[in-house]
């Protein structure tokens, strides 16, 4: 009875390890411009990120589900109102190809919160809406475990800029 509980416990260890592999988290930094009716507004933000790399039958190319929680990490001002990001959330769907060298882009639709405060003489009030978005990035594998990456991305006129790391786990 030992004998075989403990090879159930090895094989179900080893099927959480290869599960395991195909996570990866990560973090960057990011800054989010918008230049509408004239008005330039530029706002910074810090962010965490949540992915799962799914293989499938088409070699060096997947999909990956990711999840991404970013808070304000600079603010703007527009009319003299301080402008700055709260929160921002966002949920893409990757297309990866992986090149051999290390090297891999992605394009991604993306369904995003942004929840920005405005702040002038003592009084604020904040405001959040989901927009649909796309973006394409690039990056670089530096080992099995670690790569570096930049992207861009767009929701109906704002421009989304990050740079950022992840790891596989």
């Amino acid at each position: 009875m030992f004998k075989k509980t403990a090879i159930a416990l090895t094989l179900f260890s080893l099927s959480l390890t290869a599960v395991a592999s195909d996570w990866q988290a990560g973090g960057g930094f990011g800054q989010l411009s918008d230049s509408s009716d004239g008005d330039d507004i530029s706002l910074n933000f810090i962010y965490g990120s949540v992915a799962y790399k799914i293989e499938n039958s088409v070699k060096n190319f997947y999909l990956m589900p990711e999840l991404r929680i970013g808070t304000g990490a600079g603010d703007d001002s527009l009319y003299g109102a301080k402008l700055e990001i709260e929160s921002l959330l966002a949920l893409s769907l990757r297309g990866q190809y992986d090149f051999n060298n290390g090297a891999y882009l992605y394009v991604m639709p993306s369904y995003a919160n942004l929840d920005i405060k405005a702040s002038y003489r003592g009084e604020s009030m904040s405001d959040d809406s989901w927009e649909l978005g796309i973006g394409a990035g690039v990056g670089y594998s530096l080992n099995k475990k670690v790569s570096v990456e930049a992207s861009y991305e767009t929701y109906d006129g704002t421009k989304l800029l990050s740079v950022g790391f992840k790891y596989a786990f």
